[in-house]
């Protein structure tokens, strides 16, 4: 009994005092400019960020969108248009805002994580309705999004006209 005690004493000496095993996490896909970088899900605190970004901006919120906004912020519009601080940023939404009154309605996102480097990423689909002189023009726009300690940092705009849609035939 005393050897099998002194046994189990030394096997959790032995297993305490060796290192613990370092899990290399696998992500999946790629990212050309940077070879062997992959992506994992990403936490959902990106997602909530990025939301409480895209209500800044239906609120027309100017002062909330810059204190979400890094200093050098970076946006490519899809038009490609770049925008590289927060100031610029803030000039161009007063003016959409006055002109167009845009409004987004996220209908998907997905949070991601780069790895090794362990950037915070969001893809997510809007809905975008605009509204000059009184008609509304509607676009779909995917962003590819970086959140970096709780700022945007940067962000790519692809934006696509939805098909028209067939009014059903009066009954």
């Amino acid at each position: 009994m005393k050897k099998l005690f002194l046994f189990a004493v030394a096997l959790v000496f032995v297993s305490c005092a060796m290192p613990a095993e370092e899990v290399e996490v696998k992500g999946v896909g790629f990212f050309t400019p940077l070879p062997g970088e992959t992506f994992i899900a990403g936490s959902d605190e990106t997602t909530e960020i990025w939301n409480k970004y895209l209500e800044a901006h239906n609120n027309g919120d100017i002062e909330a969108i810059k204190s979400m906004s890094a200093d050098s912020i970076y946006v490519l519009g899809p038009d490609g248009t770049e925008i590289r601080t927060k100031e610029e940023q803030a000039a161009l939404l007063e003016g959409w805002f006055a002109a167009a009154s845009p409004k987004w309605e996220a209908y998907w996102a997905m949070p991601y994580q780069s790895v090794p480097s362990g950037a915070d990423w969001i893809i997510a689909g809007h809905t975008v309705t605009e509204t000059v002189d009184g008609e509304e023009k509607v676009s779909l726009q995917m962003i590819d999004g970086e959140i970096k300690d709780g700022k945007v940092e940067r962000f790519f705009v692809y934006a696509a006209t939805p098909p028209a849609r067939e009014e059903a035939a009066a009954e």
